[in-house]
């Protein structure tokens, strides 16, 4: 009965209503001199480990921000060389013993958009087509988390993405009964991109722990965070990993932001125009 109530807690929390949508994670930062002997250490001590993989994703947003600032992302994945494309939205959480709650939605793979052998058409996503896949491609429940977090005024000013991330992603298997860990790493370099132009922005690696249970059940994963948080203490203990209490999105906007005046993410856009606020 406990686990229940907690389960309805936490949808209401995360405005939703279908618990299968909802991820349960730790997140440490990662220094790059820590990330081979915390990568060996992993593929000793899990059941299983996959190769890695690389993909990138391209961030989008309004132009004013609007989405960083609700706490959300929303992102089109480009992964298997681009054969395989789809939109990721990840909604506003919330932080319980350093364990971040949120929900995770996905759109599967999206017609008629791969890339092409063209010197730019990956940074170049029009705002025709952004607005197309939001209003007419996305599945029932990913469409109305969208509208309920955003509402549609925001919805309908989505239009751009600027920021590009590319990823080098291991994953691992730590199993305990019928839930399981699953420990990844991640190496990130992030790229502003305005017209022709990339300018770096922030690179960076993470360690990540997401519980996962048989048929997502929310229950199982709530009646197992123990076991979540013993694993992390030992690795935090081992290695030193400080707790990264951001997502990738908002870190490297607060990165890129603290060499702006005032610290104000909405001078992101105007940084490289030429143009400055008045």
């Amino acid at each position: 009965m406990e686990s229940r109530s907690q389960v309805a807690e936490i949808c209401r929390k995360l405005g939703i209503t279908d618990e299968k949508f909802i991820e349960i994670e730790l997140k440490r930062r990662l220094h790059f001199a820590k990330y081979d002997k915390l990568r060996e250490f992993l593929k000793k001590n899990s059941f299983s480990s996959a190769q890695p993989v690389s993909f990138f994703d391209q961030y989008l947003d309004t132009k004013d921000l609007a989405m960083s600032q609700k706490g959300v992302s929303l992102r089109i994945r480009y992964k298997q060389d681009g054969a395989k494309v789809y939109i990721q939205y990840k909604g506003p959480g919330f932080l319980r013993n350093n364990i971040l709650f949120r929900s995770e939605f996905n759109s599967g793979k999206l017609p008629n958009i791969v890339l092409k052998e063209h010197h730019n058409n990956f940074v170049h996503f029009n705002e025709k087509n952004v607005q197309d896949i939001i209003l007419n491609h996305l599945p029932d429940e990913m469409a109305a988390a969208l509208r309920d977090h955003l509402g549609a005024k925001i919805l309908g000013k989505i239009s751009v993405g600027n920021l590009i991330c590319f990823y080098k992603k291991e994953k691992f298997l730590v199993k305990k009964g019928k839930i399981y860990l699953e420990p990844s790493l991640d190496k990130i370099y992030s790229f502003y991109v305005r017209g022709e132009r990339i300018y770096p922005m922030a690179t960076f690696s993470e360690y990540e722990n997401e519980i996962k249970a048989e048929n997502n059940s929310l229950e199982g994963k709530l009646d197992n965070l123990p076991f979540l948080l013993k694993f992390d203490r030992m690795i935090a203990s081992k290695f030193g990993l400080p707790p990264e209490r951001q997502d990738k999105y908002h870190r490297c906007l607060s990165l890129f932001a603290k060499s702006l005046p005032k610290n104000s993410f909405s001078q992101i856009f105007t940084r490289f125009s030429g143009r400055r606020k008045k």
